[in-house]
């Protein structure tokens, strides 16, 4: 049997026009991965626009929980094509309701200055760094790097690359890329013994450079507030070379722990 790969994941079926539906279903314990079907999303958002233009930003709403032994029907509604950036909304079904929305936008590419404030964390290179496993993703593999937070349970900072074959199609690479960056939580070091991170609520991406995600990406998630049972953090992602490629933000809910493993989605 063929090992289930991120390319198939991002393989959708064209149903009807701006109708999609994933071609992979599998048994698992967990519900759905939401950087599943976050990148999902974004794919068929991407298949809906003009060639040239890049995805530059999505904000999605995880309101249900979704099932990976079905098969998720994504609806694109074309909002808006400008002379430089077109605007879609994603409607991701199972079983008739909504598990998930998105707002997407893309542009095409424009000549201007480039210039970056954040640094990337002074970490060991890729190579050579101990192995992370992503025990839930498909065709990626990491490597662990020294934690900025002392004592948690899951790695706030880290190594990430694509091991399929992605070829030179941006959108893939920025699927790639929204595919990771739902694996860990940024608000783990406010974990308690009795508090702790669990589902995500929305998720958001900016897309600031040019992607290869094939090559190491380096994961750094930031810890900002948690209250009224949410709480809310950011990531910073860095190509090989330094440069900051895509910014992530998330809101998830934090509550009282239940005899249930913790979040690592």
């Amino acid at each position: 049997m063929t090992e289930t790969t991120l390319r198939d994941l991002l393989d959708l079926e064209e149903i009807d026009r701006d109708l999609y539906r994933g071609t992979v279903a599998f048994d698992d314990v967990w519900h759905l991965y939401g950087g599943q079907v976050a990148a999902q999303a974004l794919r068929a958002a991407g298949l809906c626009v003009l060639s040239g233009r890049r995805p530059h930003s999505f904000h999605g709403y995880f309101l249900r929980a979704g099932d990976p032994a079905r098969p998720t029907v994504f609806q694109v509604f074309r909002d808006r094509d400008g002379q430089s950036f077109s605007a879609r909304r994603v409607v991701a079904l199972q079983r008739g309701e909504v598990i998930f929305n998105m707002s997407a936008s893309f542009h095409t590419p424009e000549e201007g200055v480039d210039a970056q404030e954040p640094v990337m964390p002074d970490v060991p290179d890729a190579d050579g760094a101990p192995n992370h496993d992503f025990f839930r993703l498909f065709s990626f593999e990491g490597r662990a790097v020294p934690q900025p937070y002392p004592d948690i349970e899951w790695l706030t900072r880290f190594w990430a690359r694509c091991t399929d074959d992605l070829g030179d199609d941006p959108l893939l690479h920025a699927c790639a890329l929204t595919y990771i960056s739902d694996v860990s939580s940024g608000l783990l070091p406010f974990n308690t013994p009795t508090h702790a991170s669990s589902a995500s609520l929305d998720h958001a991406v900016w897309f600031h450079r040019s992607i290869d995600a094939q090559d190491w990406m380096l994961l750094d998630l930031a810890p900002h507030t948690v209250s009224g049972g949410r709480g809310w953090y950011t990531g910073s992602i860095f190509d090989r070379g330094g440069h900051l490629i895509a910014s992530v933000v998330q809101e998830s809910l934090f509550r009282r722990r239940r005899n249930t493993r913790l979040k690592t989605t």
